[in-house]
């Protein structure tokens, strides 16, 4: 009997030590502002710190019948006891979303400083496929509005033809022959 309950407790204090040696990141939950005109949309967003790096955690969704090859994202962090804007932050992320998808990808943040504690809120600023760029107006003042509880927001998506990045098909001339 001393044999099984020695032995059951040290088997819950191997496992109790065995969750203490793995360090878990403070990962942090972000608000996601849901642009409907927009084809991508992102789901379960979440902010991870691993030493001085930061790395975002999300799904895209692709609501639209062209592969996307482009992202321009847009991430306020919000006091949350006075609601002022503490920082602001907008990159470009290239991932590759085929119609009518979704997929999870990994951002990496490039950060020169740590982020204050505070709610995190995120946006879509710009969508790239091959064909169509789909741009919001005045995303970053729709956000900050958006932050302060003003959810009743209809921006307006401006939908531009992509001149860049389009496969276009060459056009080969005919061969003139001499006789």
């Amino acid at each position: 009997m001393r044999t099984a309950v020695v032995a059951l407790i040290l088997t819950l204090a191997c496992a109790t030590l065995a969750r203490q040696e793995k360090p878990q990141s403070p990962v942090r939950p972000i608000t996601f502002f849901d642009i409907l005109d927009l084809p991508a949309r992102i789901d379960e967003p979440e902010l991870e710190k691993n030493g001085s790096d930061y790395s975002l955690t999300c799904a895209v969704a692709n609501r639209s019948g062209e592969a996307l090859v482009g992202l321009r994202f847009a991430l306020l962090l919000v006091d949350p006891s006075n609601n002022r804007q503490i920082k602001r932050l907008t990159w470009d992320e290239a991932p590759a979303v085929p119609a009518y998808s979704i997929k999870t990808f990994k951002f990496h943040l490039r950060l020169k400083d740590e982020l204050k504690p505070g709610n995190l809120f995120l946006a879509v600023d710009e969508v790239i496929a091959r064909e169509t760029i789909w741009r919001t107006v005045n995303a970053e003042k729709l956000l900050r509005a958006y932050a302060r509880g003003d959810h009743g927001l209809n921006p307006k998506v401006q939908k531009l033809q992509n001149k860049f990045d389009s496969i276009q098909t060459p056009v080969i001339p005919a061969l003139l022959r001499k006789p």
